[in-house]
Formats: C-alpha cells, structure tokens, sequence
C-alpha cells in the first residue's frame, strides 16, 4: 500500500494530523490482513540493534518539547528549566532519563557541509548542552529527519550527509536520537533507514535509535536491525492541545502490534499528553496506565515546571512505571472490548505474576469483573491482587476479581500466586559525565566517580566492566554494596600527551529475578591534559 505524500506548504501541525487520521485507519486495515512483504535492511546484521549495545532493554523514559511547545519556544534555557524540573519533580527518581530538543531549530548546515549550533538559541552550543544534561545525571536526546528537511522546514535533513550527520551527534555526546520522516519523498523507506542505522554505528558511538515514520512502510516489521523503537502512528496531538479522543484511537491501533515488541525493540505510540491541558485527572491516570501496559517508551510531554501535585503522582507511580520497565518486554493487549469497557492483559511479568488493566469508558461508575480464564488462567487459582494506583493488596482471590472503575478511568493491577509485589530494576546516576584535569608535566593519578542507585526491590548482582574495552590510561572498579554502587575511574596520565583524551565506560549486569540482561549502563570519561605529561 502506497502512501499519499503530503505537500511540504503543509504545516507541520497539519503533516501530523493527517498523518495520525492516517495510520488509525491504516491499522484497522492491516489487523484485518497479512503483513506485507518488506524489503529487509541491507548491510545490517537481521538481530536486533540492542543485542549489539544493549541499549534500551526497556523502554526508554524522558521527556520531549514537541507536544507542549511545537518549534517555539525551544532554546537552551528552555531545556535547562526543564532538565532541572524533571530532577526536582523526583521524574528522575522514578526513571526518567532522556531530555533535549525536539525540532528546536538547534543547528544548520555550514559550508563544509557539517551541522553547525543554533548559538542565538543554544549559547553553550549543543555539546555544552549535552554535558550539562550530563553532570544532572540525565542523559542527551537529539532530533533530526531522515529526508531533506525537518518537519518544520527549518533544518537541514540528513539526507546525502547520513554519515557526517552521524558523526557530529556522536561528538555532541548525544544519548538518543529521533529521525522522524518528513522531504523523504523518492526515498526507499528501509533502506534509508538501513543507511542511518549504519552511519550511526559508524559514528562509535551506542544511542537509542528511535525511527518515526508515524507507521509509514511498517516499521515493527523490520526496524529491529536498525534501531530501538518505531513510531506506530503519527503525533497525538497538536502543539499545546492535549487531543482525548486521538490519544485513545491511537493506543487501540498500537496495542494490535504487540506480537512485534520485546527488549530493545519497542512499538511506539508517541510521547505522552499526560499533564497537558485539557485532560482530567483520570484521563491523565488512563493513558499513564495504557501506556504502560503496552511497554510503550514513556516521554512525557508537559510543561514539567508548571505540573500539578496530581501529575507528579501519576507520572511518578513506581508501581505503574514497573510494568512499563518489565525485564521481560512483553507489551500488553486487548482481550476484549464490549465499547465501554476493554480487558486488556497479555502481560506477564518477571515475578510470575501478569499485570491486568480494565478501562472504562462509560458515563457513571460501574462495577466489573474479571475472570480468570479469560486471562488464561485456571479458576481454581488462589491469587493475590494488587492495585496499582490505591496501592493495596486485596486476596487471595479464587476465580475471579471485581472491580469498581469511573468514568474514563482504570483499574491497574498485578495479579500473583505471592503476595509481595517486587519492583524491578529502575537505575538513577548522579552523573554520566566525568571530567578530570592534570596539572603540568609530572604524572598524576587522578580519579572521579559515578554513583548508579536502583530504586527497585532487588539488590543486583556486580557489574561487569570489559577492561579490555577500555584505554590504557583509564582502569575502573565498582565500589558499594546494597542499592548504591560506585563506579571509581583512576586515570593515569604517565606518558600522556597534551590535548583532549576521551573514554565511553559501557557496565553491563542482569535483573536478579529473572536472569534476564538489564539494559547497558554507558558514561563518558573527559580528560584535559595541559602538558606532554613524562612516563
């Protein structure tokens, strides 16, 4: 099936509304009939990107600008503002990580050809600004499109300079990148995402690959070898208009795809409203929910200086958040929807319990019942049930639960055959940026840290660092016990020569419970010599 280009005059509000109208009605078509065949990527292994880097395992948390502010005003204060309200909100406490610009207007072209900072908008240039990002203990997201233009026609594409483009985000330290699909008209849709996926390993530097093609060509299918998450439809609202009703026909069309995801590979629904005007409470409390029975990545969307005591309890509830972070990655689905109500499940997680939700559309509150059976269970099972957003424990229950659930509203919940509920792994640094300076021409032993705590149940087991992967001026050992580990970096600078000297440190452990690989921690290492320093 082709798609219909839309005229680039379009403005980019436009571009995505059609596009969201699109790939809803495309979705219903496609869970009626075979997948098409797609061309698979070429020059790429066919496993999954994130079992060579390990990045992402679970789906990505952060936060993007586009929902609540479009192009405008987006600049370096902007981030900053933001970046400090998603530690103080305790978001950052809770697992969100990745934070940047999103379109931005952040750099052009110069004429080498090579991507140059916005600096009226970005003063510290986009370097600086991922290191500041950085030393919060947060981690850098960038933007560009894989065509000619970005979406709003302000920057340059990547488009003939994929492996240049490439290269510059490595230097500016970019953690995650989003390449959104707009001036791709003529483009082979695989094969150009292919060729990213290759300039970005090229450019030696593990990101988070996050493709949005707002469904266009069926990423889930082969966007695996390419990246970490595909977007599935298009934007889901508007900048600054929280849209109710899109999100939902939205997160009905992604649900049908949850054959395709698992670690490291991630259907994407589009950054969160939750918080954004125009949604109540409980609207608020249901897509939080959906979005996390549905493993989707969790970006938040919102002003996070201006959020509500009601949003932060929602987009803070570790519990909710747990089923997102799920080691084994299995996204939820609808078992059936009468039009008011829909049984989602299909979620089973690395305790042995299932997480179950119900959301109810109808106008006065009502009373269900969910039978065990019907989540392919025994009726004779004794099981506990915990709601995740009253935070009680209710059980052993035979059979089947009821539930009371309001307008608009859900009821989340764990199920088990125990009645503890452990959170899994949810990682927080103080920072991912060390950086170490010598003196003069004498050798020195020079040492900074990383402290990583995990806000989950378990404690884990020792991180493995391959000290082979590491330069021979730099050795690393973990320190600690318990929740808190940290990461001690001794430098040596005998023999050093003067200039920049630079280290990514990749630590790599497994979730406790399950055995299953938790996704790679990565920091980077600067070190400023000032002299030829002597051996």
């Amino acid at each position: 099936m082709s798609v219909k280009k839309i005229p680039a005059k379009r403005s980019p509000e436009e571009i995505r509304a059609s596009r969201a109208i699109l790939a809803v009605l495309l979705m219903g078509v496609m869970a009626a009939a075979s997948w098409p065949q797609m061309r698979r990527p070429e020059g790429l292994p066919q496993s999954a990107h994130a079992e060579v880097d390990g990045l992402a395992l679970t789906p990505p948390m952060g936060w993007y600008p586009w929902n609540m502010f479009g192009e405008e005003p987006q600049n370096e204060k902007l981030i900053k503002e933001i970046a400090d309200a998603l530690v103080a909100s305790g978001m950052k406490d809770a697992g969100y990580a990745y934070v940047g610009p999103d379109e931005g207007v952040c750099f052009s072209r110069g004429k080498d050809g090579r991507l140059m900072t916005n600096l009226e908008r970005y003063p510290s240039g986009l370097r600086g600004l991922g290191d500041i990002i950085h030393t919060k203990g947060l981690k850098y997201a960038l933007y560009t499109d894989a065509g000619t233009k970005t979406c709003s026609g302000a920057m340059p594409g990547t488009k003939g300079r994929e492996f240049e483009d490439m290269r510059s985000f490595a230097e500016w330290r970019a953690d995650y990148i989003k390449i959104d699909w707009c001036s791709s008209e003529g483009q082979d849709i695989v094969q150009t995402y292919a060729l990213l996926g290759k300039a970005q390993r090229a450019a030696g530097r593990p990101v988070v690959h996050s493709l949005c093609s707002w469904g266009d060509g069926y990423p889930w299918i082969w966007a695996g070898a390419i990246g970490h998450m595909w977007r599935t439809t298009a934007d889901i609202c508007g900048p600054g208009r929280a849209d109710w009703a899109r999100a939902l026909r939205i997160a009905f069309a992604n649900e049908k795809l949850a054959g395709f995801a698992g670690p490291g590979r991630w259907n994407d629904p589009d950054m969160m409203i939750v918080g954004m005007p125009g949604l109540s409470e409980a609207q608020n409390r249901s897509l939080f929910s959906l979005w996390c029975m549905m493993a989707s990545p969790l970006i938040a969307g919102n002003d996070l200086r201006d959020m509500s005591r009601s949003t932060v309890g929602i987009l803070t509830n570790l519990e909710a958040i747990a089923v997102d972070q799920d080691p084994l990655g299995a996204q939820g689905h609808v078992v059936w929807n009468d039009g008011n109500v829909s049984l989602w499940a299909g979620k089973p997680l690395f305790d042995g319990g299932q997480a179950v939700l119900v959301f109810y559309q109808g106008k006065y509150k009502a009373d269900k019942k969910i039978y065990w059976e019907e989540l392919g269970l025994q009726a004779s099972d004794e099981l506990y049930v915990r709601n995740l957003w009253t935070h009680e424990t209710t059980g052993p229950h035979a059979g089947s639960v009821s539930v009371a659930v309001g307008p608009d509203d859900v009821a989340f919940l764990r199920l088990s055959k125990k009645s503890d509920f452990p959170i899994p792994p949810v990682l927080v640094a103080d920072t991912y940026l060390v950086s170490l300076r010598s003196k003069g021409a004498r050798p020195e032993t020079l040492t900074g840290t990383v402290t990583v705590t995990n806000k989950g149940s378990s404690d884990l087991p020792p991180w493995r660092i391959d000290p082979e992967s590491l330069p021979p001026w730099l050795k690393v050992a973990v320190a600690g016990s318990g929740k808190a580990r940290t990461f001690v970096n001794t430098v040596s600078t005998a023999g050093l020569k003067k200039g920049a000297h630079h280290a990514l440190v990749r630590a790599d452990n497994i979730e406790p419970i399950s055995g299953k690989p938790m996704s790679a921690l990565y920091y980077d290492v600067d070190l400023e010599v000032a002299r030829n320093v002597r051996r």
